[in-house]
């Protein structure tokens, strides 16, 4: 039986595919980018809200929140690369969130999620290797970190997985063996980073859903309507004429860009997919991500 890790994944390439496809490369679907993006932000932050609370509401955490707050100045203003600061992001979603199917299945190493980012990370940068930012290191370079992680994070799956056997072992490095292949599809086609981009907010949209159906159809429900209602409104700015013609989309884009260090800045902070030196400094327990 195929893996929901697997499954989600798989959905979320097919999707993105379609949509590249349908779309191509123009402004219905930049807009279209956008459009998932701020959606995505928006109800991260209507879910994180509780949790926001509690941050604010601590006198002891205010000052990684200061800190926090310092780190999305410098990264904002002084233009850190988007693609880099994302690819870091996506890394971590990909390599810390599934600790806790370890820790259910009783194979738990707290070294396999960090060898796992490394990993991600490496594939991320291979895959994007013509970008302009990513295209400044030696593509050499690259391959050679995708070929070690790669290694290193073999290594430490079959050390903290003896328990396992065979197929066991198999579907529970599935999403990499995805990504070694969409690694390889990079040598044929081209992948660019709003492509990335859209198959993570696609795959951010989908992976809730488990949970929230478990949590009963009321919140289902709501969280399908809230997802629909908000790229329905943002698209409706950027990919309309009528939209268009109300607000120009460099400033939507504006608005997306800055937004998108925000996320990720507060993510560290709101988000379970990091390192666990980074949830204690947070106190974070199970907390969402995207």
């Amino acid at each position: 039986m195929l893996s929901w890790d697997l499954v989600t994944r798989c959905g979320a390439i097919a999707i993105t595919v379609v949509l590249v496809w349908l779309l191509g490369s123009g402004r219905y679907w930049v807009g279209l980018v956008i459009s998932f993006g701020l959606a995505h932000y928006l109800l991260s932050f209507y879910y994180a809200a509780g949790r926001m609370r509690g941050l604010v509401a601590s006198p002891t955490l205010a000052l990684p929140l200061v800190s926090l707050g310092l780190l999305l100045l410098v990264v904002y203003f002084l233009k850190f690369p988007l693609p880099i600061y994302f690819g870091i992001h996506h890394a971590c979603n990909e390599g810390y969130l599934r600790r806790y199917h370890h820790q259910a299945n009783g194979t738990a190493d707290p070294q396999l999620p960090a060898f796992r980012t490394l990993f991600h990370l490496a594939a991320y940068l291979c895959i994007l290797r013509h970008d302009a930012y990513v295209g400044q290191v030696p593509e050499i370079w690259l391959w050679l970190l995708l070929a070690v992680s790669g290694l290193l994070y073999t290594r430490q799956l079959l050390i903290a997985n003896q328990s396992l056997q065979g197929l066991s072992r198999l579907r529970d490095s599935s999403v990499e063996w995805l990504v070694l292949g969409v690694v390889g599809l990079s040598l044929l086609v081209k992948v660019t980073f709003l492509q990335m981009v859209i198959y993570h907010f696609v795959l951010w949209t989908i992976v809730p859903i488990p949970v929230l159906r478990a949590a009963g159809i009321n919140k289902l429900s709501e969280y399908a309507l809230l997802s629909v209602g908000t790229l329905g409104l943002f698209a409706a700015l950027t990919i309309s004429q009528l939209g268009s013609n109300l607000v120009p989309l460099s400033a939507v884009y504006s608005q997306f860009y800055f937004w998108s260090y925000v996320h990720i800045t507060a993510s560290f902070a709101l988000s379970a997919a990091h390192p666990d030196w980074i949830m204690r400094l947070f106190r974070l327990g199970q907390a969402q991500s995207g």
